[in-house]
C-alpha cells in the first residue's frame, strides 16, 4: 500500500471538474451579489439625496459642500453605468465561452479542457467591475462629506 499518497491525489479528473464547477458557480454568485449591492447603493443614495433637493424646501448647502454633492452624484451615476457594463461584459464572456465549448464539441476533441473567456474580455470585466466599486465608494464618501458640511461638521459653515 502506498502511504506517500496524499488525499488530493485520489481525486479523479471528473471529481476535480465538479469541484471547480461548484467553485465557479459560488464565485459568480458572489460577484452577482456584489454588483447588485453596488447598483442598489448607488441608485438608492442618489434617489434619496436628489429627492431632498426636489422637495419644497431644499437644504441650503455651503458652497464647498455643493461641489462634493455634485461629485458624489456624478460618481454614483458612473458607478451605475459601469455596473451595467460589467453585467453586459459578464454575459458576453459567457457567450464567448459557449462558442468555444460549441467549437470543441463540433471538432470532436475529447478530454477535459478549461474554457475561459478571451483575455481582453476578462481584463475589461476586471477594470470595469473594480471601477464600478471604487466609483460607488467615492460617491458615497463625497455625499457623506457634503452632509457633514451641511450639519456643520468637518469645516462646514
Amino acid at each position: 500500500m502506498d502511504t506517500d499518497r496524499k488525499p488530493e491525489d485520489s481525486i479523479t479528473q471528473v471529481e476535480s471538474l465538479g469541484m471547480f464547477n461548484t467553485y465557479s458557480v459560488e464565485v459568480r454568485s458572489k460577484i452577482d451579489g456584489l454588483v447588485k449591492q453596488v447598483l442598489f447603493t448607488s441608485a438608492g443614495v442618489q434617489a434619496i439625496t436628489i429627492g431632498a433637493f426636489l422637495s419644497g424646501s431644499p437644504p441650503q448647502l455651503p458652497v464647498n459642500a455643493i461641489y462634493l454633492l455634485k461629485c458624489g452624484w456624478l460618481a454614483l451615476s458612473i458607478s451605475i453605468v459601469l455596473s451595467l457594463c460589467f453585467m453586459l461584459g459578464q454575459v458576453l464572456a459567457m457567450v464567448a465561452v459557449g462558442f468555444r465549448f460549441k467549437s470543441k464539441l463540433e471538432s470532436g476533441r475529447k478530454g477535459a479542457e478549461l474554457l475561459v473567456a478571451p483575455l481582453p474580455m476578462r481584463i475589461f470585466n476586471w477594470v470595469v467591475g473594480l471601477g464600478a466599486f471604487v466609483s460607488c465608494a467615492f460617491g458615497s464618501m463625497a455625499l457623506s462629506l457634503a452632509a457633514m458640511r451641511l450639519v456643520g461638521g468637518l469645516g462646514g459653515t
